[in-house]
């Protein structure tokens, strides 16, 4: 049994060996990756104070062009009121003066338009050469 348990030790060892050698590269590999992390995260924490401060800047910017457009908005919202109360101001006047006119007015004028056009036509007929 010595022999039979010292052969399987054997196989064991050299397939632990084997495992190890083919994990050093894969060990190397992470090895390098995790150097890379390093110099990133040290390059990163370097710049972070400026990239902060840049990005505090960028929002204190965007939140002024927020105020400044809001209240513009507030303020031509305010002046579009303003018109619109007029412009309804303006058409009830206009109804209420249509209402006391009535359609006589209309007719009148349409009466006019047409005798103008008849005296119209009458001068031209009377002052035209004939042949």
């Amino acid at each position: 049994m010595t022999t039979m348990t010292d052969t399987i030790l054997i196989i064991l060892s050299a397939a632990f060996l084997l495992l190890v050698g083919f994990s050093i590269p894969f060990f190397l590999q992470l090895w390098r990756v995790a150097k890379g992390m390093a110099i990133t995260l040290r390059t990163l924490n370097q710049n972070l104070p400026g990239i902060m401060k840049n990005v505090e800047e960028i929002t204190t910017n965007v939140n002024r062009t927020t105020t400044t457009v809001h209240r513009q908005v507030e303020d031509l919202s305010l002046t579009l009121q303003k018109i619109q109360g007029t412009l309804n101001l303006i058409i009830g006047v206009e109804e209420i003066f249509r209402r006391s006119v009535h359609l006589s007015f209309a007719k009148n004028l349409k009466t006019s338009v047409a005798v103008a056009k008849g005296v119209r036509v009458f001068l031209d007929h009377l002052i035209s050469k004939r042949t």
